[in-house]
């Protein structure tokens, strides 16, 4: 199963069979087999075709769309899931308030991850910088420990990702690419714009292993429920923020994939914003980061980031009805 990133303004995706055609103007820009399609992730202004809506439907396929800057539009998903029992047992934990343990461990294994991120660059580099938020995230994970409530974790979550961000610049060697605090809307700059797509697509990946298994996305437990909002999703992410997103955009950055041609810089204070073809190599590289392998704790085989998300999804559901331990993916 595989998931497919289509960039492009002005097209139209038409059914070919049991293939899709991407079309713009007169010429064919791609053929994608739906086979084993498992997400289709359009940017831009695509035009979706009955017969292509139809095709994708009866195949399943998590479709997303975003708009041409990256920022999510809508979603053509596969529907509830009918496994009431874990939906039920889903909604005691989180009505009763008992979801703590959870919430302590992706929390955790976010900081965990961060941490992990500044150490393998202050080692590399021999940057005695990174050191002192590297204990102060330590500390906070000893903080975490004693925690008694979800404020209480969120408040560590926050203060980890503090130190975090405010020493993100050193992981980043172009001083073109100037990163000086985490910013979201707008992203002000192009690692914080990369950092954004990267979440969004993370995020709706998550969001479809959480569907596959049937809890509800809407119901979190350090994401406090609220309307519009998939909280356990963005529970369930923090843990691959940092693997999956925020080491892929140091890499590109640090290797050249990405340039400041790829950019559109409208001045201090405004947006900036990707480039389509900037879109479409992050998204290259973020589907091969999907495709990696890693060992999750317990496991006696490597699995890819893909295959992980829904095996952490499964395990969030066994903790929500029987209350197995839940154990959060740390870098190794």
């Amino acid at each position: 199963m595989k998931t497919v990133f289509i960039v492009q303004d002005a097209g139209v995706l038409r059914r070919e069979g049991a293939r899709l055609v991407l079309q713009a103007g007169q010429s064919v820009r791609a053929r994608i087999a739906t086979e084993e399609l498992e997400q289709l992730v359009i940017a831009g202004d695509v035009t979706l075709t009955p017969a292509v809506i139809d095709l994708l439907a009866a195949r399943g396929v998590d479709t997303v769309l975003l708009t041409r800057h990256g920022r999510f539009r809508a979603r053509v998903g596969r529907g509830a899931s009918g496994n009431v029992k874990l939906r039920l047992a889903q909604y005691r934990v989180v009505s009763a308030g008992t979801g703590l343990p959870l919430a302590k461990a992706v929390v955790a294994a976010k900081v965990a991850n961060q941490r992990a991120l500044l150490l393998r660059h202050a080692r590399r580099r021999n940057e005695p910088l990174l050191d002192a938020p590297a204990r102060a995230m330590a500390a906070c994970l000893a903080q975490l420990g004693f925690a008694e409530t979800a404020d209480e974790v969120r408040g560590v979550e926050g203060a980890a990702a503090s130190a975090y961000f405010r020493s993100f610049s050193r992981l980043i060697d172009d001083e073109a690419f100037h990163f000086e605090r985490r910013s979201r809307r707008p992203p002000l700059d192009p690692a914080n714009a990369l950092l954004s797509l990267g979440y969004t697509a993370l995020l709706e990946r998550v969001r479809g292993a959480v569907e596959t298994v049937g809890l509800d996305p809407e119901l979190g437990v350090l994401h406090a429920p609220q309307a519009n909002r998939p909280s356990l999703v963005l529970d369930l992410m923090e843990e691959l923020r940092t693997p999956l997103v925020d080491a892929l955009v140091v890499a590109a950055l640090n290797m050249g994939a990405l340039g400041r041609e790829h950019f559109e810089d409208a001045g201090p204070g405004e947006p900036v914003v990707i480039r389509p073809e900037g879109m479409r190599r992050f998204f290259q590289l973020f589907g091969r980061r999907l495709e990696r392998r890693v060992r999750p704790a317990g496991a006696e085989e490597r699995v890819t980031f893909r295959a992980l998300m829904l095996r952490q999804a499964q395990a969030a559901a066994r903790w929500f009805a029987k209350g197995e331990p839940y154990q959060g993916y740390v870098v190794r």
